[in-house]
């Protein structure tokens, strides 16, 4: 036992001394927390991309339920979600989800240019004494799908039981074909590097192919 202990911790040793980058622990750590990436693919809605195994999707009955308060619930001007999918950490940390909906702005450097003001235009969404707060005005960040849109924020939440929490929530938004996607990540531990180091992770593996959605 001693000598299999001895050989992981040189193993850990190793991956220090030969890892260039700092973000190479944490991704090391977070696949033997949250597992392997795995590839999920949407026909309908043309996007591919890979989750952590240990992320669980919800089932399509209560998607559909969801959708129907979406549609039910929305104003007249506000912007048409065609669909949306939701993945729960086993450990309840993190949930991420993909929204496919018509675009918020007529283009992507639209999106952009707006992205300080996100906050003015989301405050009703939260309570007064939630301290919403924005913790950057917008990040362009790479991807082989082309350059999305980190939008992140940070609000304080309280319980059934009145314990209250820190609540991160952030985004990659990209435009294509008249659509936007929506990739959104929820951190329940006000974490943001990590909650970012995750969802960027997910976004490099993101495929988005040709689509026409009528609104």
């Amino acid at each position: 036992m001693k000598k299999r202990v001895f050989c992981l911790l040189l193993s850990l040793a190793l991956m220090v001394c030969f890892t260039a980058q700092a973000d190479g622990i944490g991704s090391f750590y977070r696949h033997m927390q949250y597992g392997t990436l795995t590839p999920y693919e949407n026909f309908v809605y043309h996007y591919a991309l890979k989750v952590f195994s240990r992320f669980e999707m919800l089932s399509d009955d209560y998607l559909e339920l969801l959708m129907q308060h979406i549609d039910e619930t929305r104003d007249e001007d506000s912007e048409e979600t065609y669909d949306i999918r939701i993945w729960l950490s086993q450990d309840g940390r993190y949930q991420f989800d993909v929204q496919v909906k018509q675009p918020t702005y007529a283009t992507f450097a639209e999106e952009i240019e707006k992205a300080p003001q996100y906050l003015e235009l989301t405050r009703d969404n939260y309570a007064e004494d939630s301290n919403v707060r924005m913790l950057h005005e917008g990040i362009l960040r790479s991807t082989p799908a082309g350059d999305m849109l980190e939008t992140a924020i940070a609000y304080e939440e309280t319980d059934e039981y009145g314990r209250a929490s820190t609540v991160v929530f952030l985004y990659y938004d990209i435009y294509q074909d008249g659509v936007e996607y929506c990739f959104s990540m929820y951190a329940y531990d006000g974490d943001y590097s990590s909650a970012q180091a995750m969802l960027n992770e997910i976004c490099q593996t993101v495929q988005l192919y040709p689509v026409s959605i009528q609104a």
